[in-house]
């Protein structure tokens, strides 16, 4: 024994034998040695796990022997521990090499998908496993988002929230987790018992994946042989599991770079796009400005954008129709109107491609603009079809604005004409038919005024909640509409002072007069429902000279109009003895009252030496009987009755009509009061 204590055994198995032979001889029968425990029921000395026991039937060892078997277990504990030691060295040289192989491999990719595949596979080979999966997390749970190894596709898409599951307990505590029987394993949740006897697992590993203040996920692993996941597994999981979260981590850091770089180059190309863009759009506007300034009008600015952005173009009025286009047919020549206000309402009759932009001025939308693409046109085409449309439709304005500041010049200079015709002294009487007519308009013969009044504008505008901006507005839309006018008799002149609205017509009879009197009514009322509006109208006059009658005469059947109500107009000529009674009173009014009733009887007299005045006088004083009015004039009463017949010619008198009689009566009297 002495001598065996002082060699250098090649290994641990052999020392054994040696120890177990030499102390046999020292105790006289046989020993045996165990590295772990000493057995009950013998004899024994040890050191730490090393034990020599023998029977207890062998003879009694002595002190110096007992001793030397004590040394015998110390050096056979120092075998042992440096075989141990040299074994765990080997394997910590080779789990070191695995290790840097494997984060060398995570370290070098840097797609995320790639690199949780490549985590759970180098895993899976590591922990010398069956499954591997990789969860991410998402909000309250992990989602598996990479696996391998699994038979079932529901493992694939695994989704654990706290507390459930292996995963789901490391989502809870923060701290790695192991079970040994997942199927009898009582310490965690039963929700994925099923899947793991599909899986036929048995055993499984789940570390966190973490960074300082953020839990990133899970890495799990499973084995479907009965196995214990020892603590060097843990040890070595979790050293994999921070490598991986680092891997993550950069792979993700790549990931946003990347996406950084690609949004920084988008970003320039749109800004580059943008300032192209910018720049076309510039050079259009400026040729706008250009053409606007110039007085080139819708058709120049239609041409222009026409050919700067390769499209068609139509721009239409408030009623839908063309008043300018180039570029191609492809716009029709009239627009529906819209079904509502909208901006970009779609309208029937225009391709789904065309843009419409509105047109305003003056606070009202007059129209629209209509751009189309051409055929085979880009995104970039359409694109800057979308940033001009603002520009054409100002440039349309603006024109429009510019010819509506030289019709309202025009509207301006051709009321100042008509009041100046109507009440203006005689020189500026002159002066107006002479402006009149180098503005083209043509005063011709059988001139009639038309004077109106718009009865409830401000009744309307309380109800309606309107400002004055708006009632304003009604009253022009009202005379806009006298003016523009297409169909019937034509209005040479048109004004409007406050709520009283002025017109002179030509060449119309009474029937015509009326006519056009109850036409305009009726488009007064399309301007604004619920508008009432009085209108006189005056005799027909020769020419401009004698406008200012017609306007005293207008007023004085307006006046009747707005006393005696009817059907909203009134002619001077029908007013009978009404119009002395509303009239001024001057002599030219009354003469003319008389004029109009005997001035053919009288010129009758005179040409052909007749006595229809006469016969007329004798009429009334008989009472209007004719048997009685022929024998004060001594002839038969069929002469009488066809003198009779021959005044209803001459003057349109019915004298079977009270208010004819009535008119005749007061105009003969009066002619004998002036001594004729």
């Amino acid at each position: 024994m002495q001598h065996l204590l002082t060699t250098v055994p090649d290994d641990p198995a052999s020392a054994l034998e040696d120890v177990e032979r030499a102390a046999a001889e020292i105790v006289g029968g046989p020993v045996w040695v165990t590295l772990d425990h000493a057995p009950t029921g013998v004899r024994t000395v040890h050191s730490g796990p090393v034990a020599l026991s023998w029977s207890i039937e062998c003879p009694r060892v002595t002190p110096e022997q007992r001793l030397r078997l004590e040394q015998a277990c110390v050096w056979l504990r120092l075998v042992v521990e440096r075989d141990q030691a040299a074994t765990h060295l080997d394997d910590a040289a080779a789990e070191t090499a695995i290790v840097t192989d494997v984060v060398e491999a995570l370290l070098s990719v840097h797609d995320v998908d790639q690199l949780l595949l490549s985590i759970a596979d180098r895993t899976l080979g590591l922990l010398d496993a069956d499954i591997c999966g990789v969860l991410l997390r998402e909000g309250d749970e992990v989602r598996m988002r990479s696996c391998v190894g699994h038979r079932v596709i529901d493992t694939a898409r695994l989704r654990m929230r706290r507390g459930q599951g292996v995963a789901g307990l490391v989502f809870e505590t923060g701290r790695p987790a192991k079970v040994d029987r997942y199927v009898e394993d009582r310490t965690i949740s039963r929700d994925f018992v099923g899947l793991a006897e599909r899986e036929q697992t048995e055993s499984a590993l789940a570390v966190p994946l973490e960074l300082p203040g953020e839990f990133l996920g899970v890495l799990e692993v499973w084995r479907r042989r009965p196995s214990v996941f020892s603590e060097q597994d843990v040890r070595r999981m979790v050293t994999l599991a921070n490598f991986a979260t680092i891997a993550l981590r950069s792979a993700r850091l790549h990931d946003e770079q990347v996406r950084a770089n690609a949004d920084l180059e988008s970003a320039h190309a749109a800004l580059e796009h943008q300032v192209s863009v910018l720049g076309r759009t510039a050079e259009l506007q400026q040729a706008l400005l250009t053409t606007v300034l110039d007085g080139g009008g819708l058709p120049a600015v239609a041409r222009h954008v026409a050919g700067h952005l390769r499209c068609q173009v139509g721009i239409y009025d408030a009623a839908g129709t063309r008043l300018a286009g180039h570029g191609g047919d492809g716009l029709p020549d009239t627009l529906p109107p819209r079904s509502r206000p909208a901006r970009t309402v779609r309208r029937a009759g225009l391709p789904a491609e065309a843009r419409i932009q509105p047109v305003h001025a003056d606070g009202d939308e007059i129209g629209c603009v209509c751009l189309l693409p051409a055929e085979g046109a880009d995104g970039s085409g359409e694109e800057m079809l979308d940033a001009v449309a603002g520009q054409v439709a100002m440039a349309c304005s603006l024109t429009l604005l510019r010819e509506r500041a030289a019709s309202r010049a025009r509207r301006e200079a051709l009321n100042e004409v008509l009041w100046d015709l109507l009440q203006g002294p005689p020189e500026h009487r002159a002066a107006a038919r002479a402006r009149a007519q180098q503005m083209g308009v043509a005063l011709g013969s059988r001139l009639r005024v038309l004077y109106g009044r718009l009865e409830n504008v401000e009744d309307l505008a309380d109800a309606h909640g309107w400002d004055t901006s708006r009632t304003d507005r009604l009253r022009r839309d009202v005379v806009r509409g006298l003016r523009d006018r297409e169909d019937g008799p034509r209005l040479a002149l048109v004004g409007l002072r406050g709520d009283l609205v002025v017109a002179v017509a030509e060449s119309l009879d009474a029937a015509a007069a009326k006519s056009l009197v109850h036409d305009i009514v009726a488009s007064t009322r399309g301007e604004a429902p619920g508008l009432r509006s009085s209108w006189g109208v005056s005799r027909p006059h020769d020419d401009a000279e004698g406008l200012p009658s017609a306007f005293n005469e207008a007023r004085t059947a307006l006046s009747a109009s707005q006393r005696l109500g009817g059907d909203n107009v009134f002619l001077y000529e029908e007013l009978g003895v009404v119009r002395l009674l509303l009239g001024s009173g001057s002599d030219p009014d009354l003469q003319t009252f008389i004029e109009d009733v005997t001035g053919p009887l009288v010129a009758y007299d005179r040409d052909n030496d007749g006595a229809l005045v006469r016969t007329l006088r004798a009429f009334f004083d008989a009472d209007c009987s004719q048997r009685a009015a022929a024998e004060k004039l001594f002839v038969h009463h069929k002469t009488l009755r066809y003198r009779l017949e021959r005044i209803k010619q001459l003057t349109g008198l019915d004298l079977s009509r009270h208010d004819d009689r009535m008119r005749a009566d007061v105009a003969l009297r009066l002619l004998q009061l002036n001594g004729e």
